[in-house]
């Protein structure tokens, strides 16, 4: 009696056969999330394993409202998801279907943590309505025109993963090579969590000094070989 034939391996994502882009893409995932939610994105802890949770890494963010869901779980979703998908859904690129996945889920994420739309004793829970939604129907028969006109912004994609990763490589050149002064006052200005005038006080500058070390640290970093040989599509 013949053996049973041995069962094939499942057959991998075509992400998981590339692991430098993957982990690229991740990590612009990850700053995609984080510039939804208006914040500076922490550098991401991973943790080298090949499942979706290995792939996000330590937890390393705090929860994007009170209903306990934070970027690192968004992270994971959009991972997920992305993973899921296979070669027809891909339009463009991979990169840019990432970005879209993870800037949809984070949106999702918050509009999940509103809690102002919540019912309270003097209310009933709001809707959310799309400004596009028809509005009251013509009192003359004619359709009902839109809540508000939107004018559509649409984000290229894969220009949007370009920037995101050119940026991220300027922020881990920034946490490689400069000192603790010259680091705080650029990612300070940078991402706008600090003014001009708490850096001042803190390292003893004037406002325009602070401005000064911004501008030449900047330049340093943009002409930087490496930084240089990473924006014309090199290796770090």
């Amino acid at each position: 009696m013949s053996n049973p034939p041995t069962p094939r391996p499942a057959a991998r994502h075509p992400l998981e056969t590339d692991s430098a882009r993957l982990e690229s893409i991740v990590d612009v995932m990850w700053a995609q999330i984080h510039k939804v939610l208006h914040r500076p994105p922490p550098r991401r802890r991973r943790s080298g394993g090949s499942d979706v949770a290995g792939r996000i890494g330590e937890a390393s963010t705090d929860r994007v409202s009170g209903n306990g869901v934070s970027a690192d779980d968004v992270l994971a979703e959009a991972l997920a998801d992305l993973l899921q998908k296979s070669e027809a859904d891909v339009d463009t690129s991979w990169e840019a279907l990432a970005v879209g996945i993870a800037r949809n889920k984070a949106k999702g994420a918050l509009r999940e943590s509103e809690a102002w739309l919540h019912e309270t004793e003097n209310r009933p829970r709001l809707t959310v309505v799309s400004a596009d939604s028809p509005g009251r129907p013509d009192p003359g028969g004619g359709a009902a025109e839109p809540l508000l006109q939107v004018l559509e912004d649409p984000v290229d994609l894969d220009d949007e993963f370009t920037k995101t990763s050119q940026q991220l490589e300027l922020i881990r050149l920034a946490q490689d090579i400069l000192d603790e002064r010259d680091r705080t006052i650029f990612l300070g200005l940078h991402y706008e969590t600090r003014t001009r005038q708490s850096l001042a006080t803190q390292f003893d500058l004037t406002t325009p000094g602070v401005r000064h070390v911004y501008r030449i640290v900047a330049k340093r970093l943009y002409e930087h070989p490496r930084f240089q040989r990473y924006a014309e599509g090199g290796a770090p």
